[in-house]
């Protein structure tokens, strides 16, 4: 047997008001963060970095960029790599009303967690200066020094910027350094792009002094508001507020549209946080969470648990009932004997593969409840190798758990992604809906069209998020627990429902249990829609319920994407 493996992983998300999302993204994907890893250094504030970057300015006006969906493909296609931004805050110095320059200040993540950089861009498009705002790690903090980013000035769009080739490695910092190359690279192309190919016109006219904002650097800050239509009419001129972070291994953002900065951004804190506090509950990484103690000790006596766990694992023993099985937050000593966790691709036998069924079930999982509310109750496990992994409905409790918080701020539009699990609040800002894009299952440069949505989750499960091939043929992470082995046939399912919690569990039912089992389950769900990808022989056919083609556009993408569509009801048998 020819043992050539390899992995693909998806851990692009694009986050706000025009989201792309890759499908769900686990945190076993990413190594465990060291306990003494986080060290946030503060090296320039927003306005030193734009005096370093426009020295001789005497106005800097900014312009907000919000890409379509088209424009965001187009942008990632000549980047070729995903971009989790959806749109860009770009400044542009001025002299005597002459262009000076432009520049963005970006983050990309390094090993575990973002660092903000800007980097100036000449009228010629070539990098004038570039400066680590803020970096959060205790390693890999040699990229904020000058002798490292005097590589880049010089440098255009036209140059790949490549490690070892174009800019040298640093030892030790090799990931901070590849991704600190891709984020210029970013800059380059959106200001390429938008300036100097002409699509954007900048025409900025005086304004008295009492209507500009002046900074400690002594230049003034005004936005070129652009218009955006709000159902025909003038936007209202909300600010969009937005905070991204990284939680539970992937990407957590978001966003808002408000009058009060303020209000919103502690809003958005606060939603942040209880994620964090969520992950902090339920991590499998963290030693001291309460998921890791009811791992280790379950199997032996009865585990004492809070009621916010206990809850947890209810609503997920509730789709293993409705799935029968198919949805079991105790396949990942499947997962593992597959070879996902360590990255190492592994077709276990028959025999393997039996020896472990006997662990994998949401029925060895024993909860008694007592009705102390300081000792609500306890988890046993049955069988001595059962363990809980939350990945499959993890991250859309953790949405579910933020939007709760996010709404008692008063704040009536919002869009929460963890990782591709979404939930979208209200009306963006001048917008009927919220858009989503949903990717083309065999095709990361194209996406199949978008969703538009308001009051209400989606979330993908997709084979293309962590698989490995042997001799031609492809094994997904998705594993049917009741069989032991990957699924076959489905290859994306796309769920739109009321929460986070169900969009998350329903993606992997449907998923498991195919199209015609699956659509049966969604009726359980009371607004729980779907769109199904299975492939045969290399042509892909999808299947959407009346009521996902509703909200879904198509888009056309270029060339041959061998896609035929079908409309089917929920009811199916």
């Amino acid at each position: 047997m020819n043992k050539n493996v390899f992995f693909r992983f998806s851990f692009y998300v694009s986050l706000s008001l025009l989201v792309l999302f890759a499908g769900k993204v686990f945190s076993q994907e990413r190594e465990a963060e060291p306990a003494d890893n986080f060290q946030m250094e503060v090296y320039l504030t927003q306005e030193e970095a734009l005096k370093l970057v426009f020295p001789e300015s005497d106005e800097i006006v900014t312009d907000e960029i919000i890409m379509t969906p088209e424009e965001k493909q187009h942008l990632e296609q000549l980047l070729k790599r995903r971009l989790f931004e959806d749109g860009f805050i770009v400044y542009i110095g001025k002299k005597n009303d002459e262009i000076q320059g432009y520049a963005i200040i970006t983050e990309e993540i390094g090993k575990f967690h973002p660092f903000t950089f800007i980097v100036g861009v000449k009228p010629n498009g070539k990098i004038s200066e570039i400066a680590v705002l803020v970096y959060r790690e205790s390693r890999g903090g040699e990229i904020a020094r000058k002798r490292f980013l005097y590589q880049f000035p010089g440098k255009s769009f036209k140059n790949p910027i490549r490690i070892n080739k174009d800019i040298i490695n640093i030892t030790g910092a090799t990931m901070s350094v590849q991704y600190m190359c891709a984020g210029v690279r970013k800059v380059l192309g959106v200001i390429n792009e938008y300036y100097l190919n002409g699509k954007r016109e900048i025409n900025v006219t005086k304004e008295g002094n009492d209507k500009k904002m002046q900074s400690s650097a002594g230049v003034a800050h005004r936005n070129l508001n652009e218009k955006q239509s709000k159902k025909g009419d003038e936007a209202s001129g909300k600010k969009l507020v937005k905070e991204t972070r990284m939680i539970m291994g992937t990407f957590a953002e978001i966003s808002t549209y408000s009058n009060n900065v303020k209000n919103a951004g502690a809003a958005i804190d606060a939603a942040l946080n209880e994620m964090e506090r969520m992950d902090a509950l339920l991590s499998n990484y963290k030693k001291d969470s309460e998921l890791s103690r009811v791992n280790r000790e379950a199997a032996k006596s009865p585990v004492p648990c809070s009621a916010e766990f206990l809850e947890f694992i209810e609503q997920s023993l509730f789709f293993s009932e409705l799935s029968g099985g198919a949805f079991d937050i105790t396949v990942s000593p499947l997962v593992s004997l597959w070879g996902f966790f360590n990255e190492k691709g592994h077709i276990p036998s028959d025999e393997e593969i039996n020896r472990l069924l006997p662990s994998v079930s949401y029925k060895n999982i024993e909860i008694k409840r007592n009705g102390d509310k300081k000792k609500p109750g306890t988890v046993f496990f049955k069988h001595i190798s059962t363990q809980i992994d939350p990945g499959a409905i993890g991250k859309g409790y953790a949405v579910d758990k933020a939007l709760n918080v996010f709404k008692k701020y008063g704040i009536d539009n919002a869009c929460i992604n963890l990782g591709g699990n979404i939930y979208v609040l209200g009306e963006p800002d001048g917008k009927d809906a919220w858009r989503v894009g949903i990717q083309h299952p065999r095709n990361k440069n194209e996406i199949l069209g978008y969703l538009e949505l308001k009051d209400e989750a989606t979330a993908t499960s997709g084979d293309y998020e962590r698989f490995f091939e042997i001799d031609g043929d492809r094994y997904s992470h998705i594993i049917d627990p009741r069989t032991g082995k990957p699924v076959k046939g489905t290859i994306a399912v796309t769920i739109v429902a009321p929460s986070g919690t169900d969009v998350d569990a329903l993606s992997t039912i449907v998923y498991v249990l195919g199209k015609e089992k699956g659509l049966k389950h969604l009726r359980e769900i009371p607004g729980a829609e779907a769109l199904i990808a299975c492939e045969n022989g290399g042509k892909i056919v999808l299947y959407t319920t009346r009521g996902f083609n509703e909200k879904f556009t198509r888009v056309e993408n270029e060339g041959k994407t061998d896609v035929t569509w079908h409309v089917v009801s929920a009811n199916q048998q």
